[in-house]
């Protein structure tokens, strides 16, 4: 048995040791197991910190295994997001294992029930209709419609349905278990915005996560990500649709900053985090049918005793292709290939958005860290 969490880590904080000390909690004895984001984030920007680096500090902090959830889902809006993760978790849960997730409501009942709402047929015509009747764009359009705009307008809350919503469709059986987030505890937005976000981390995880390399920034690789809007718009692009795809090309024109894109581009229909993702996905060339497959293979980032002791009880019972060392590339399904393919233009990438660029192959080197 396992408990799962579905994480960014970006960067890793006292609220991150706090959700998983809750999981040990709930249920004494289980390995924990993160499902975290890769080398780009939700909020479409590189994670603060590679996804080598943010899992070993996992560890550190009361994880026992971390696998990653590739690109793009690992940068997609958060019903994509969610159905990804759990596509993850497929592979590997038993009925009776929990999803343990932080929450601002934590109320399982009014959560399920925004869940079970949300994914009804019924639900989905009469949003598309009052779409179509208001122009409203989808996020304000469900939470008028659904009625119930405290709980769709809270980030955690919004991730924790559409947790909710997958685990329905690819994890029956698996147990939900939201965790009512400690407002003493500094959120991630507040740490990166900060002058010294090191100083407010745990001990371990500044001395893991060091300068100059941390944070990552996009700035640093914003004049090849412009360049490409400005030639060659990738028309076809995953979320770009109302018009957001050519918005961004028209702004690339001129922009001279990443940030001077998001700001041209942006419009009330619009929220900065996705003109952000259609930026990138239009750089990297991720169409909306790519978006909508499910993961076909992880990697494995990090682990203690007892989670390659999960890694070995599964291992002739997952579901999913895992990827443990740079050779384990060479078996993977030609499905799964294509999908690191993808992969790795996104690490190459990250490559140019630390202060020291990296060798183009770093991440395809990369090894776990392995906590003895």
């Amino acid at each position: 048995m396992a408990v799962f969490l579905i994480c960014e880590f970006d960067p890793f904080h006292y609220g991150h040791e706090y959700i998983i000390s809750e999981a040990k909690k709930l249920r004494p004895g289980e390995p924990v197991v993160c499902v975290m984001s890769g080398n780009f984030v939700q909020r479409g920007r590189p994670a603060c910190a590679d996804k080598f680096l943010r899992a070993r500090c996992a560890v550190e902090g009361g994880a026992d295994l971390v696998l990653s959830l590739p690109f793009p889902w690992c940068m997609a809006s958060a019903e994509h997001f969610a159905r990804g993760a759990l596509s993850v978790i497929a592979g590997f849960y038993r009925p009776g294992d929990t999803l343990v997730f932080g929450s601002e409501c934590a109320d399982e009942k009014r959560l399920t029930r925004a869940a079970e709402t949300l994914s009804s047929a019924e639900f989905t015509e009469k949003l598309k209709g009052y779409m179509k009747q208001t122009g409203a764009p989808y996020a304000q359009a469900r939470a008028a419609l659904y009625g119930d705009g405290e709980l769709l307008s809270s980030p955690n809350d919004i991730l924790a349905v559409e947790y909710m919503k997958a685990a329905r469709l690819l994890c029956p059986g698996l147990l939900t278990a939201p965790v009512r987030r400690n407002g003493d505890l500094e959120s991630s937005s507040s740490i990166r915005s900060s002058a010294d976000p090191l100083r407010r981390l745990p001990v371990y995880a500044k001395q893991i996560l060091s300068a100059p390399d941390f944070p990552a920034d996009v700035r640093h690789a914003e004049r090849i990500i412009l360049s490409h809007l400005r030639t060659s718009p990738y028309r076809y692009t995953a979320d770009g649709e109302g018009g957001l795809i050519s918005r961004i090309s028209a702004a690339a024109k001129s922009a001279d900053s990443f940030d001077a894109l998001v700001t041209a581009a942006s419009s009330a229909q619009f929220t900065n985090a996705r003109i952000r993702r259609v930026a990138l996905f239009s750089y990297f060339g991720v169409s909306l049918s790519q978006l909508k497959q499910k993961p076909a293979f992880t990697q494995l980032l990090a682990a203690d005793g007892a989670g390659l002791s999960y890694l070995s009880e599964n291992r002739k019972t997952k579901r999913i292709e895992l990827i443990t060392k740079p050779s384990d590339r060479s078996k993977l399904s030609d499905a799964s290939k294509r999908q690191y393919e993808l992969q790795c233009l996104s690490d190459g990438l990250y490559c140019f958005c630390t202060e020291t660029v990296r060798d183009g192959a770093y991440f395809m080197k990369a090894t776990p860290y392995i906590k003895r």
